[in-house]
């Protein structure tokens, strides 16, 4: 048995308590602008400006959400004035999600108050740890995220 195999419970403790930690922080958060967003919102608008003209299918893919969720959290980004929609132009009935203009101002925030708060979380654990190890916790986490979709929703991003 090697030893990621023998350590298997106690590494996913350490993902669960780390996710848990994360989504606790999922308080509606003024990063700027002088209104109030979840880390959800900014996060899928932020893919949306990554990623203009999405389909409500593409992003239910590329988020492991249902396309329920998926339209519930696009509607409360239009309500809000952050992104709108336009057909398609094959003549099929998909919706085509881009960035307001409202919705990239406050992604520019966003990013920068990232840079700003995170930086600082980096900061802190760069005291315990090397930058090389940082940078490669984040690539193993970007590739675990890859293999968890493979395993569990058999899903493959379109970006």
């Amino acid at each position: 048995m090697s030893e990621l195999e023998h350590r298997a419970a106690e590494l996913a403790d350490i993902l669960h308590q780390t996710a848990m930690l994360y989504m606790a922080s999922n308080l509606p958060t003024d990063y700027g602008t002088g209104e109030k967003y979840t880390s959800v919102e900014v996060h899928m608008l932020k893919y949306i400006v990554d990623h203009p003209g999405k389909t409500v299918t593409a992003l239910s893919r590329d988020w492991d959400k249902t396309k329920a969720a998926i339209s519930k959290m696009l509607s409360r980004l239009e309500e809000k004035g952050l992104v709108y929609w336009t057909p398609a132009h094959d003549g099929s009935r998909k919706q085509l999600y881009f960035p307001t203009q409202e919705g990239c101002r406050l992604d520019a925030a966003h990013r920068g108050y990232d840079s700003r708060v995170f930086g600082d979380t980096l900061a802190l654990l760069n005291q315990r740890c090397s930058e090389e190890d940082i940078l490669l916790c984040f690539r193993v986490l970007k590739e675990y995220t890859a293999a968890r979709r493979k395993k569990h929703y058999n899903a493959s991003p379109t970006e």
